[in-house]
């Protein structure tokens, strides 16, 4: 009777022992599925998200063009979009790529200089690629020159802060002149002395008789997008003027600043500043100036006195 009873109780904690393993192998089988199931998921998902195919038994992937439109993030846009305290935006912001506003003098430096450098390094082993050291320095060297040639004459763009409903005039109001001023003068170039130095020679007759000297020329510093009392289309210069630079000068030439910066502009105004003066140039409404048209060839007159004649 002991020895049957033993026996049971064996048999009894044995079959425990069976369940008990049974139910951690069961356990154990199911969370191994779960987690198969998991990575299964995720693996379809990391592949839906990979944009490949197969094509002719090979595996290849789909490559998207860059899109340069979108080169600058919507967060530079944004930025460019608040408005600071007197309600003005960054005017010259482009949402679109623009190759004129990147240095050409900066990109030509730096792209030199690492090829400069690394070709030096790799020559003397400092670096891998001693079989590609000449290439780098060859193409390396003129680009630097070229960078700092570019660099040297580079004329630096103006700020340009703009009222919203003022960008807004100007496909309808701006004049074509007052357009190529403000594309002008808010990219880089290179050669030019200062911005609009063309107009302000004929403006302020510089180095001529009952003119400016070319020592006291006013330095174009920024630019201003407003809408005027009436509602047309205003972009105002600000100029520095140097030690011995009178706002005189501006003044008597009013006439001469509306009509070389004509047609479709009202008589200029100019306004006194701390450290210089504001040219005005607003907009008649009269249509005058727009159109896309470019001004002929201006040609020497026949005679002296007689106005220069035009190629249109």
């Amino acid at each position: 009777m002991a020895t049957t009873s033993a026996m049971t109780g064996a048999k009894g904690v044995s079959g425990l022992g069976c369940v008990a393993r049974l139910g951690v192998s069961r356990g154990g089988c199911g969370r191994s599925r779960v987690t198969v199931l998991r990575r299964t998921r995720v693996a379809t998902e990391c592949e839906s998200k990979k944009n490949t195919f197969l094509r002719n038994g090979r595996r290849e992937v789909s490559v998207k063009a860059f899109d340069f439109n979108n080169l600058f993030s919507n967060d530079e846009q944004a930025e460019a979009e608040v408005p600071d305290a007197n309600g003005y935006v960054d005017g010259a912001f482009e949402k679109d790529f623009n190759i004129t506003k990147f240095s050409f003098g900066s990109i030509g430096l730096y792209s030199g200089g690492a090829l400069l450098c690394y070709g030096f390094g790799a020559y003397f082993n400092f670096l891998p690629g001693t079989d590609f050291s000449a290439i780098m320095l060859i193409y390396g060297f003129p680009a630097t020159l070229i960078g700092f040639a570019l660099k040297y004459a580079q004329l630096d763009p103006v700020p340009c802060r703009s009222k919203p409903e003022a960008m807004a005039l100007r496909e309808t109001k701006a004049t074509d002149i007052q357009n190529q001023i403000r594309e002008d003068v808010t990219r880089y170039r290179y050669g030019d002395e200062q911005h609009l130095d063309l107009a302000l020679e004929r403006v302020l007759m510089l180095g001529r008789y009952e003119g400016v000297p070319r020592r006291l020329v006013p330095t174009l510093v920024g630019l201003r997008e407003e809408v005027s009392s009436d509602g047309e289309y205003s972009l105002v210069l600000q100029f520095k003027h140097k030690k011995g630079f009178l706002a005189e000068q501006w003044t008597k030439r009013i006439d001469k600043i509306t009509t070389f910066f004509g047609p479709g502009i009202k008589t200029a105004e100019m306004a006194e500043t701390e450290d210089g003066a504001e040219i005005t140039l607003t907009s008649d409404g009269s249509g005058e100036g727009r159109g896309g048209g470019e001004k002929g060839e201006v040609l020497p007159p026949l005679m002296p006195g007689l106005p220069a004649r035009d190629t249109q």
